[in-house]
């Protein structure tokens, strides 16, 4: 329940919070959705891209990267929990 309550924040935070927040949100959301990160990433973009300022969308590459490793770290922490 902690974990889909956090992930709705974290959707609805960049409309509300300075960037700052919203990334601490989406990290911790990261632990239970890893795709949360991605999806915020490309929310802040689409909100808040200017194409003059920069050539590629820098959020939606963190929160790709962010992905990687929260789903890597998943599957680290799962197989050695159940090996275990």
């Amino acid at each position: 329940m902690f974990g889909r309550s956090i992930s709705i924040f974290a959707l609805i935070a960049p409309l509300f919070f300075p960037w700052q927040y919203v990334v601490s949100v989406a990290i911790i959301a990261s632990f239970w959705y890893p795709p949360v990160a991605l999806v915020v990433g490309i929310e802040i973009d689409s909100l808040y891209f200017a194409h003059g300022l920069a050539s590629i969308p820098h959020a939606s590459m963190w929160g790709f990267v962010v992905m990687l490793l929260f789903f890597a770290m998943r599957r680290f922490v799962h197989t050695h929990i159940l090996m275990t």
